[in-house]
């Protein structure tokens, strides 16, 4: 199955005067880099959110924002502890520096955490992780279906560039059968270059070619390019989240294109290994961006 970890989604919900309000966007990353930014009073709810997006994501980096907001009237109270470590910190900044600004009530009472929404808090926390996984839920539904639209358009593009390396390995496999001959007429000449007319004993000449050829050869590189090639097919086909092994098999593949490309002296079996080569960059390219 082929998810893009390209992804954009939000949900709300409302009971009374409380409204929860999430954002969630996600990009390509090697693993599941999880970031949530949540109001300082909130953060007990921190664990609850990371486990919903735990329970439907499985890599990419994830920015989820919530918004909590409660239109009753509500108490507040002041942070003292909080207000005097802000106080101290500038007053140690004002003489370090020499700065002539002071802190003001409004500049305080904005500082993250000064106030504190005392009945929201303690009174509506249930009513909250509520509201919370109901508008996960929609938001990350909204992830999904984009992550999977993504993912159909990077399939199409990744078969694409799977042709190619088909087509190239079956030329390769086609160019290897006549190897044998090509090395025997290549030895030959070479010989006759050097040696005196009729000084080439042909049962050794062929011996050598078959020497040469068997050290160039390249049947079991071939062979496991296709069956590579066959597993990346059934991993696109298949249901599960498959990413990772993707990208190991891309690996396996660069390593039978380079192989082929070291041991076979032929100028199209060469050039052939050379495209399959650059499609597999391409769909490492891809492939980065499966979940």
């Amino acid at each position: 199955m082929i998810l893009s970890m390209t992804g954009y989604g939000t949900g709300s919900a409302q009971k009374g005067d409380l409204t929860v309000s999430v954002e969630i966007r996600t990009v390509n990353h090697r693993f599941l880099d999880l970031h949530v930014r949540l109001s300082r009073e909130y953060l007990f709810l921190e664990a609850e959110i990371q486990q919903l997006v735990r329970s439907a994501l499985e890599r990419g980096r994830v920015e989820v924002s919530v918004t909590i907001q409660n239109l009753s009237s509500v108490t507040y109270l002041v942070n003292s502890n909080l207000v005097k470590g802000y106080l101290e910190a500038a007053g140690k900044l004002k003489k370090e520096f020499d700065l002539q600004d002071s802190l003001d009530l409004k500049s305080i009472l904005s500082l993250p955490g000064v106030l504190q929404n005392r009945d929201m808090v303690t009174d509506n926390s249930g009513t909250i992780l509520g509201l919370i996984q109901s508008s996960m839920k929609t938001a990350l539904d909204g992830v999904l279906q984009m992550r999977s639209k993504e993912g159909e358009a990077l399939r199409s593009d990744m078969l694409r560039n799977l042709a190619g390396v088909e087509a190239s390995a079956k030329m390769i496999q086609e160019f290897q059968t006549n190897l044998v001959p090509e090395y025997m007429q290549k030895l030959q000449d070479r010989l006759s270059q050097l040696l005196p007319q009729g000084g080439i004993d042909p049962q050794r000449l062929a011996q050598e070619a078959a020497l040469l050829a068997d050290k160039c050869d390249i049947s079991e590189e071939v062979a496991r390019l296709k069956s590579h090639v066959e597993q990346y097919h059934a991993l696109m086909n298949g249901k599960e989240k498959a990413g990772k092994k993707l990208d190991f098999l891309l690996q396996e593949l660069q390593r039978e294109a380079n192989t082929i490309l070291s041991k076979s002296g032929n100028l199209e079996v060469a050039r052939n290994a050379i495209l399959i080569k650059a499609d597999i960059e391409k769909l490492r390219e891809q492939v980065q961006n499966v979940e």
